[in-house]
């Protein structure tokens, strides 16, 4: 499944932060676009955690295959090289 332009801009202009609450402790820093979640955060004795969720539920049902996965591609990048692909 490719996306079309429009629907990638809608996507990605529809994004959000989700910040890290005070009052919740088990929160993490995240960003939530089409119903997929990547948290992007630090952690003791690990450093850097990069953590992608694409069962949040929330996706929407065009972004979703009938065996019921994200459909590919689906690429990982870090610092602009490649890291995971699935096409």
């Amino acid at each position: 499944m490719r996306l079309s332009k429009r629907r990638a801009t809608t996507l990605n202009r529809r994004a959000r932060f989700l910040h890290q609450h005070r009052k919740q402790r088990g929160t993490l820093p995240c960003l939530e676009t089409g119903g997929t979640q990547v948290y992007a955060y630090w952690s003791c004795g690990e450093g850097l955690v990069v953590s992608v969720h694409l069962d949040t539920g929330e996706v929407p049902g065009d972004l979703i295959s009938p065996d019921g996965t994200i459909p590919i591609p689906i690429r990982i990048t870090v610092n602009g090289e490649c890291v995971f692909s699935a096409d």
